[in-house]
């Protein structure tokens, strides 16, 4: 059976030390056990290995419709292009992450900036716009120090409505999240990480 693409966006700039890699690393293998399928990885290191910032040319190009801006702007768009051909390729998307100031770090933003493109992977109608690509699962692994995610709330969360509402414009609405969270609380976070890993194993919370 031929194995599912698999595009893994790793947010977090604390290469060893990082919780939202030790988080995916305890709920990803579960995935290939749960389609039947091999998971074939593609991984981009954002956090690391940061995208280009938006310039003024990227910019102007989204005020024009999509062959004049290929046109006038094709050189600054060649990121976005690559970002998006890599997105249309994968089965499935995993975004592993931190949160920062209740919300996503600024180098998804970036992300996020450069494959929301008008005409390209959504329309504007006057109903809204609606996305363009195909919708497949998307897993977010996602923690952080504080207290985030409860119900009633002790912080504000702005990270997973803005994420599933972003994503939804280009058409990714099965956004699945899965989280470990008061990391900042405990001597060991790792370890409060793999109880929470295998609680949201447990529940189905993921798959």
């Amino acid at each position: 059976m031929k194995p599912l693409n698999l595009l893994l966006l790793d947010c977090s700039p604390r290469r060893d030390y990082s919780t939202s890699r030790h988080l995916t690393g305890q709920l990803l293998p579960a995935l290939s056990a749960h389609f039947g399928r091999e998971i074939r990885v593609t991984r981009r290191n954002l956090g690391t290995e940061p995208l280009p910032a938006i310039t003024a040319e990227y910019a102007e190009s989204l005020l024009l419709p999509a062959a004049e801006a290929q046109q006038r702007y094709g050189a600054a768009l060649a990121a976005s292009d690559a970002l998006i051909r890599e997105l249309e390729q994968a089965d499935l998307l995993w975004i592993s992450t931190p949160v920062y100031n209740f919300t996503v770090p600024a180098v998804l933003k970036n992300w996020i900036d450069l494959v929301v493109r008008r005409d390209v992977t959504f329309i504007a109608t006057p109903g809204g716009k609606v996305g363009l690509l195909r919708d497949r699962p998307t897993f977010v692994a996602v923690t952080s120090g504080g207290a985030m995610f409860r119900d009633p709330p002790v912080q504000p969360d702005f990270f997973r409505p803005y994420l599933s509402a972003v994503l939804g414009i280009i058409g990714l609405k099965d956004v699945r999240f899965s989280h470990a969270t008061g990391l900042a609380f405990t001597e060991v976070p790792q370890s409060v990480i793999e109880v929470q890993a295998t609680q949201s194993l447990r529940s189905g919370a993921l798959l």
